[in-house]
């Protein structure tokens, strides 16, 4: 009874707590992948209370996702745009030289990203799909890559 007691009231806190009710709101949309919303909520609850650390931990999450989102979206982009060069009558020196720009900035945009075992799995799988899509693509071009 008594730690039924405890339950309720720290559930009320929460609940009534603006801070953490827009953690527990952040925390939400973080898990279905809304990485902007979740870190808007949470960047207002850590305003509210810079000492939950739930919001904390969404917002910093949810930027880390957001550059692993962004990295898919960079790669579909270029891929876009190196299937339109791909499919020109005549490839030019200046259409390999921009393939290859293309492939070089996404190879290092991977390298950077943060890994976080917070993030979901779904996500990091999908961004080292167009990962090794790119690096294979950049071999049968290129050749190895150094570095």
């Amino acid at each position: 009874m008594g730690l039924l007691v405890i339950v309720a009231a720290a559930g009320i806190y929460f609940y009534f707590n603006p801070s953490y009710r827009l953690s527990l709101e952040a925390k939400y949309y973080f898990k279905r992948g809304n990485y902007e919303k979740a870190y808007e909520l949470a960047s207002l609850a850590f305003n509210l209370d810079p000492y939950n650390k739930m919001a904390f931990t969404i917002k910093t999450q949810s930027l880390i996702a957001q550059e692993w989102v962004r990295f898919i979206e960079d790669s579909d982009r270029y891929f876009k745009e190196i299937e339109k060069i791909a499919n020109k009558p005549e490839i030019t020196q200046k259409d390999k030289l921009k393939i290859k720009i293309m492939l070089e900035i996404l190879l290092g945009e991977y390298k950077t990203l943060k890994s976080s075992l917070l993030l979901p799995e779904e996500l990091k799988q999908e961004a080292k799909k167009r990962y090794e899509k790119v690096k294979r693509l950049y071999e049968e071009l290129f050749g190895k890559r150094s570095g």
